[in-house]
């Protein structure tokens, strides 16, 4: 699931479209889906520079580069340009840099610690907006407000910080610690990238234990291979487990299932059982009444003859006894006793 690559990419929620702006876009007559696609990937272009849409580090795109690599007319890219400003998606700077506003809700950017900064910026900028209304409402000034800002929310990043790498560091101990060998390189990329992927979906604290679980399974089945363990990561995570309680949750299940499982085949092995108990005991009751005919036949009685209690190797009274406390032998052993019998 983790590798060493980087990736830029965007992230639209569901009612990307359903938004007032895209909405006004679109329905503007004959070019309104022109327009969206124009955004789509004016969006995409931005994401390598934080939303400034930039050739490269000195080159700001204008309306003729962007035509270009868009792939529309220049006429439909300057038209959707001032269409972006009129409704407040792009701002226009004094550099001739056009810069994606809300860009920052979109983008993603993985193998770095590029996301938790981005967000805490637009944290920050947004409480100063707070504290700026909040001057204005109480016509106060308070010059040190932004500053107590800021200062918060840097202690609420080196906080992260903080059990970004008590979690990282524990991880490490438990793959060092039973026989997966020295973490670095790409095994250390690989847990920093699993740590943030359920992180995301949870936090730092349900990704380590999810973790931890993993390697605890390898462990125990005897496989101490790091893609062992990250193939076990990846069926959670395509399974929407996040947590260690969801994931002991669905194995109690599988458990109880399999429990079930093995009753029933149980229940069904002894119902087999008794019917082989019943058929043997039919077998044996056949065997009793033929050699209670023979008895007839040679000697007109059908009680158990006192010849047969005096044989040294039949010592029950009775015949049906010695069936069925015998084996099969044993009607062959009593037939043998009758015949040579004169």
């Amino acid at each position: 699931m983790a590798d060493n690559k980087k990736y830029y990419y965007i992230r639209l929620k569901e009612n990307f479209f359903d938004s007032d702006e895209i909405k006004l876009l679109e329905s503007i007559p004959n070019d309104g889906y022109k327009f969206s696609n124009i955004l789509l990937k004016m969006y995409l272009k931005s994401l390598k520079y934080d939303g400034r849409l930039m050739f490269n580090e000195r080159i700001p795109f204008n309306a003729e580069m962007l035509a270009t690599v868009t792939g529309h007319s220049l006429g439909d890219v300057t038209r959707s340009i001032d269409m972006f400003k009129k409704f407040g998606l792009i701002e226009v700077l004094e550099t001739g840099e056009i810069y994606m506003l809300d860009i920052q809700s979109f983008i993603g950017k993985t193998s770095t610690e590029a996301d938790r900064k981005r967000r805490y910026r637009s944290e920050i900028d947004e409480k100063k907006l707070i504290g700026t209304n909040v001057r204005q409402n109480s016509d106060k000034s308070t010059p040190e407000t932004e500053t107590e800002i800021e200062i918060e929310i840097e202690k609420e990043i080196e906080l992260e910080t903080d059990t970004k790498q008590k979690s990282y560091s524990h991880i490490v101990s438990m793959f060092e610690n039973n026989g997966f060998g020295s973490v670095g390189g790409i095994l250390s990329q690989n847990i920093s990238d699993e740590l943030k992927d359920f992180a995301a979906e949870s936090n730092y604290s349900e990704a380590t234990k999810v973790i931890s679980k993993a390697i605890e399974i390898a462990v125990n089945q005897g496989n101490n291979r790091p893609a062992y363990v990250w193939g076990i990561t990846k069926n959670w995570y395509q399974r929407k487990l996040f947590t260690l309680a969801s994931i002991e949750a669905v194995e109690n299940k599988r458990k109880k299932d399999t429990a079930t499982s093995d009753a029933k085949k149980q229940s069904d092995a002894e119902k087999q059982q008794v019917v082989k108990e019943k058929e043997l005991l039919a077998h044996r009751q056949e065997q009793y009444e033929k050699v209670l005919s023979i008895y007839s036949d040679k000697f007109g009685f059908v009680r158990t003859p006192v010849f047969l209690q005096d044989t040294p190797d039949l010592k029950n009274n009775d015949v049906w006894e010695l069936l069925v406390t015998g084996d099969d032998k044993t009607y062959e052993r009593l037939k043998q006793v009758v015949d040579s019998h004169e």
